[in-house]
């Protein structure tokens, strides 16, 4: 089991050079267009200033020319201001997707703690391993990997890390991720559509894209539609009251003729409003999601794919044969429509003469019985291809990164140049790791802080990466389909009266659980310090009585223990058990720590050493373990 050190051999210059070109690109871009917007707005209050100056001296002076001027200034004006929106947002798409490749150098640099997508409240309290391994959460795998800007696709995300895919489905989706991977184009756009309608800080403040606004107004009942008398009314009464208000300015017909029309409508308006407005209030407050949403389409619509899962992506977006952005443009500019109502002095009289809610409800309605049966798989496929994105992010920006073999059957576990994803290149120590097989342990045993718990963690996350369809930070992977399981946190819930060793045996005892399953997968365990809140003996006894049970139900997995006579076990079951461990170096009274996996049992201890570099008089021993 020979450890190397990975991150001298591999650079990662190449994935940084193309992210800070990128972002200079932008940055530049940005800049030229934010001094052309300036310039714009000088021109558009010159303009308006002349229009005044030489319209108002025009009238003045009763002066044909000097009018034409000033009118033709404000139709300048008016050209200035259609061109200066589109610089303005131009500008915020150069913005948006520099601050794209700003996220993923903090990425390469370590610092994607401080992005905002955690995944916390994504797994279940009682998850079998996520907790343990960091999978959601701060300073998760989550966190490192998630370009989600759906609500869809941060859950399809979890799931995939969460629940292993059978081997057919996860290769399918490591063909998707190996495209996706070298789509960076793309996928910078995917991940800047959602900010360029709504804003980072609509994003910020209302969370991901969340669907079930649509979603629940395609469930909702019909009001406008399914009153087939209503139809017709809307169509005849507003030009009837329209038209009866212009004759009685004329005195073509009595005003009372007219009054009749605006009570009639106006009664109309008052009885449905009730009715209506939770379905406005629905739309209007999603506007700008609506057209995030459309954006996104329209990218995905653009793009060119070849793997089978992406082409069946873009199939399910194809709602009856029509592209799924122009269902979602339509939706917008109701939507539109149906915003309306936030402007009182304009909305009451739209309402008493031209009915304006029933008329956009029965567009939404329409919309609804055209297009709503299709959209929740469509909001599905959105968020698979943004968990696609994510693991392609991984991918493509970690030289380090590769894709495991998936096998079937109880073959071993084999991996080269295994290293922790959460660690940056310049920080990891790789290692090779290899089990037998279903029913094989490999024992780790060592020095504190020399790096068990980090090689369970990094066997753990790079498993679970796996079998979502992700690569793994490995030089070569071999992984056999396994149920992934983890005792390494044990929450000490005194409020609730549970020690810590009480916490500990509930986890344990789902593991034991889940191991007696004959018909699924064997479970493949990941053990730290087994049973650490009881006495020395009881915890000997029933670390061996646990292992033991675990590989009788072929079980697979690493223990890492202090507990170094747990290692005899190699004596007594060679073929089923392998020892390892981790040690520290002393050089110059100085203890360092190389990170080396290393075959056999550690010799010795340096609790006491550490205990003396804390200041604490303990006597000396240096006597080796037995």
């Amino acid at each position: 089991m020979e450890a190397v050190q990975g991150p001298d051999q591999v650079s990662s210059s190449a994935p940084r050079r193309a992210h800070e070109e990128r972002r200079s690109r932008y940055e530049a871009e940005q800049a030229s267009l934010d001094a052309r917007q300036g310039q714009l707005s000088l021109a558009r209050l010159a303009c308006f200033l002349g229009a005044v100056v030489i319209g108002v001296a025009g009238v003045s002076q009763a002066s044909l020319p000097m009018i034409g001027g000033g009118a033709l200034l404000v139709v300048v004006f008016f050209l200035l201001v259609a061109v200066h929106a589109k610089v303005i947002g131009a500008r915020d798409l150069a913005r948006i997707r520099r601050d794209v490749h700003v996220r993923h150098l903090q990425r390469l640099d370590g610092a994607w703690m401080e992005l905002p997508s955690t995944g916390e409240g994504l797994a279940p309290k009682d998850h079998p391993y996520a907790f343990d391994l960091d999978l959601m959460g701060p300073g998760s795998l989550f966190q490192r990997l998630d370009v989600t800007h759906t609500v869809r696709g941060e859950r399809t995300l979890a799931t995939w890390l969460g629940e292993a895919a059978s081997s057919e489905v996860a290769r399918a989706r490591q063909e998707a991720v190996r495209e996706l991977a070298k789509a960076v184009e793309f996928r910078q756009e995917l991940e800047a559509s959602a900010e360029i309608a709504g804003g980072q800080e609509a994003l910020d403040r209302l969370g991901k894209l969340d669907p079930a606004p649509f979603l629940e107004f395609t469930q909702t009942k019909a009001f406008v539609t399914a009153r087939p008398w209503l139809t017709p009314l809307l169509f005849v009464l507003p030009p009837v009251t329209v038209g009866l208000s212009i004759a009685s300015l004329f005195d073509l017909v009595p005003q009372w003729a007219f009054g009749i029309g605006v009570l009639a409508q106006s009664a109309l308006f008052l009885w449905s409003s009730k009715a209506v407005l939770p379905t406005l209030d629905l739309i209007s407050a999603r506007r700008r999601f609506a057209e995030a949403y459309a954006r996104i389409f329209e990218t995905i619509e653009g793009a060119e794919v070849h793997a089978p899962a992406l082409v069946s992506i873009k199939e399910r977006l194809a709602a009856g044969g029509v592209a799924p952005s122009s269902h979602m443009r339509r939706l917008d500019r109701w939507a539109g429509f149906a915003e309306l109502r936030t402007n009182v002095l304009i909305h009451f009289p739209a309402n008493v003469f031209l009915l304006w809610d029933l008329h956009v409800v029965r567009g939404l309605e329409r919309w609804n019985e055209s297009v709503g049966s299709h959209m929740d798989d469509i909001f599905e496929a959105v968020g698979e291809l943004e968990a696609l994105a994510s693991l392609a992010t991984l991918a493509g920006g970690d030289p380090t990164a590769t894709f495991p073999d998936l096998v079937d059957g109880a073959e071993p576990f084999e991996a080269t140049l295994l290293a922790h994803p959460l660690l940056t290149a310049s920080a990891r120590v790789a290692n090779d790791v290899s089990l037998r097989g279903a029913g094989t342990a490999l024992i780790v045993t060592g020095s504190n802080m020399a790096g068990k718990s980090t090689l369970l963690r990094a066997i753990g996350l790079n498993l679970a990466l796996a079998y979502a369809g992700g690569p793994v930070i490995a030089g070569s992977m071999k992984a056999p389909r396994v149920r992934l399981r983890a005792s390494m946190r044990a929450n000490d819930d005194l409020q609730r009266g549970a020690s810590y060793f009480h916490a500990e045996l509930t986890k344990l005892r789902g593991v034991v659980v889940d191991a007696d399953d004959e018909e699924a997968p064997p479970i493949f365990f990941l053990l730290d310090e087994l049973l650490r809140g009881t006495n020395a003996r009881a915890r000997h006894i029933g670390a061996r009585s646990v292992l033991m049970h675990l590989l009788d139900r072929r079980g697979t997995g690493v223990v890492a223990t202090h507990d170094v006579a747990l290692a005899k076990l190699e004596e007594e079951h060679p073929d089923r058990v392998q020892n390892a461990h981790f040690t520290d170096v002393m050089k110059d009274g100085e203890m360092y720590f190389d990170y080396r996996l290393k075959e056999g049992v550690v010799k010795s201890s340096n609790a006491l050493r550490l205990l003396k570099m804390a200041g604490i008089d303990v006597p000396d021993d240096d006597s080796p373990i037995d």
